[in-house]
């Protein structure tokens, strides 16, 4: 089953595509203007929770259930590649990766782990081999069974992250690019642990949106 999906940012508007990953290790960049897959590839046995392009077009960050921070080069995909890949850099980050996603200009990678970890991976597209942090948050990532997972996600523009929290009460924690915690986000409206969090793109109005794992959407100003 489809596990991922995200919009490829560099054409959005003009020219919309989408990356996809599946339950299976798949990993696919779709073509929407000319319904067209552009590559279809194995990369895991397991399931891939996150794909992520950073800004130069070339390396895609990966991360799922092999416990892995893998980055690729796209350009060694084929379109419809059967051939064994091997990552440009890799982490064994020890646990399931939720996450792993390029800031908006690139410089840092952001991954969240069951290792009860946020952690920042600076310049980690110039790697090869192995990649290491740069910087490690210690961070409960331990939503259970019935909760979505946490994915810390970069603001769209600005370099900044948010993240849903298992602390009580019940919060969102906002994240400058070094991993600075910059503000602790509480109120009557957050009853619950807001699993998923993103930015809007607006850098006039800060705004943040929370959703539970019920349904339930906070809109945060």
């Amino acid at each position: 089953w489809t596990q991922f999906v995200a919009v490829h940012k560099r054409y959005q508007g003009s020219n919309p595509s989408l990356f996809m990953s599946t339950s299976a290790g798949t990993a696919m960049h779709i073509d929407l203007r000319a319904a067209d897959i552009s590559f279809n590839v194995d990369l895991s046995e397991k399931k891939i929770n996150s794909l992520s392009l950073h800004p130069d077009g070339n390396i895609l960050a990966s991360g799922g259930l092999d416990n892995t921070v893998n980055l690729w080069d796209i350009r060694k995909f084929g379109s419809n590649s059967k051939k064994a890949l091997k990552p440009v850099a890799s982490q064994f980050a020890g646990r399931s990766v939720n996450s792993a996603f390029f800031s908006p200009d690139g410089t840092s990678l952001l991954t969240t782990t069951m290792m009860d970890k946020l952690e920042i991976f600076e310049n980690a597209h110039l790697k090869t081999t192995t990649i290491k942090p740069t910087k490690s948050i210690r961070h409960n990532n331990q939503t259970g069974r019935w909760l979505a997972t946490f994915m810390a996600v970069w603001h769209p523009k600005l370099e900044i992250f948010v993240s849903g929290s298992m602390n009580k009460p019940r919060c969102i924690e906002s994240f400058d690019a070094k991993g600075n915690r910059l503000r602790e986000i509480t109120g009557e409206a957050l009853g619950s642990v807001m699993s998923r969090c993103c930015y809007h793109p607006s850098t006039e109005k800060m705004a943040i949106v929370g959703g539970n794992s019920s349904g339930r959407v906070v809109v945060i100003r």
